[in-house]
């Protein structure tokens, strides 16, 4: 199932299905990650890519608002998503809007990904 199979804590197929139907309502919005982040939309499975990412934001949330305990790796990677996220913005209005793209579609994820059995 590729990429997919990578997702920790979900089962692949529910969460290719939770994402086929994400990514098609909403498309515009994994294209603007994918742009901010650098990815290119002609690889292979990059939306798993960016669904990956924002599934990695959201633990960077849990931490940064006091829900998760942080531990040495988990803040390296924190701060390596905020370094991928600014890169090349130039005022925090620019990264909170990326920032909140990826906590939408976390979000979105987890609701489509609840409802399916």
């Amino acid at each position: 199932m590729g990429r997919i199979g990578l997702i920790d804590g979900y089962e692949p197929e529910r969460a290719k299905a939770a994402l086929d139907l994400l990514y098609s309502q909403r498309k515009n919005e994994f294209k603007e990650l994918a742009q901010a982040l650098k990815i290119p939309t002609s690889s292979d499975e990059w939306e798993i890519i960016i669904l990956k990412f924002c599934l990695d934001f959201e633990e960077c949330f849990e931490i940064w608002t006091g829900r998760e305990k942080p531990d040495q790796s988990k803040t390296f990677k924190c701060m390596t998503i905020m370094r991928e996220i600014a890169q090349g913005k130039k005022t925090v209005t620019e990264i909170s809007h990326i920032q909140n793209v990826a906590y939408n579609l976390y979000q979105e994820f987890h609701n489509i990904y609840g409802r399916i059995k």
